[in-house]
């Protein structure tokens, strides 16, 4: 059959679009999206409560690539500043055998708070990451070149393990704070410290799509010069998507 150069062109043009749609398809799949919602009656970071003992609503969304890269951002309401912590972070995690591996670099980010606290110190941070991970456990450490509130370096390692047991989970934590300054804000680590200790101990079940979590957490500072920091019970029901 001879083809007109009207049909040739038109077989052309739909060549052209479907190559287009199919290699607009690859890109697209080439990336998932995820994310979750949580509450919970205490939001701990590192021990130390940031909404002083009340629940939170804390939410999380990240965009990945397939070649490992990926950037999200996490949410909780606390009880200071604006009343609403916002973590943006751009990492890349992968495999090597049956070692994982995650870096990147985050922001702690408190909207608003430079007009509520000025004149005083800027509570937004930087802060970069790594871990490493293998068979349930996993080693981290970060490292912020000045931490909440303008108060220097500051370096935390941490391990955390989990496995299951009957359908129901395990985890642990614990963690080491090193800083630069003595003070947390306003208020002073245990009898001038620089250094503190952080934990948690939890089981976790899932129900027909939530997760349910009941853990022990806090800190080994004084609790009478960090109430903040004791230790505590904290419920948590969130649901990924």
């Amino acid at each position: 059959m001879k083809m007109t150069k009207l049909t040739t062109a038109i077989l052309a043009g739909s060549l052209l679009m479907a190559g287009m749609s199919a290699s607009a398809e690859e890109a697209k799949s080439a990336f998932t999206t995820s994310g979750s919602v949580a509450m919970t009656t205490d939001y701990l970071y590192r021990g130390i409560s940031q909404t002083s003992g009340a629940p939170a609503l804390q939410g999380a969304l990240t965009l990945s690539h397939e070649s490992g890269v990926y950037a999200t951002v996490w949410a909780s309401s606390i009880n200071f500043a604006s009343g609403l912590e916002f973590d943006p972070a751009i990492g890349f995690a992968g495999k090597v055998g049956e070692v994982g591996y995650d870096v990147g670099v985050l922001q702690y980010g408190y909207p608003n708070s430079s007009a509520l606290t000025a004149p005083g110190p800027e509570l937004d941070f930087l802060e970069y990451y790594a871990s490493v991970s293998f068979a349930g456990a996993k080693l981290g450490l970060a490292y912020a070149p000045d931490f909440y509130a303008e108060t220097g370096e500051s370096i935390y390692a941490f391990v955390d393990y989990g496995t299951e047991v009957a359908g129901f989970g395990l985890v642990a934590h614990v963690g080491m704070n090193l800083l630069d300054d003595q003070y947390y804000g306003a208020a002073p680590l245990a009898l001038g410290e620089d250094s503190y200790i952080d934990y948690k101990v939890g089981v976790n079940k899932a129900v027909q799509g939530v997760t349910l979590e009941l853990a022990y957490m806090g800190s080994d500072l004084d609790d009478t010069l960090v109430p903040d920091g004791e230790g505590t019970f904290v419920a948590t029901v969130s649901k990924a998507f």
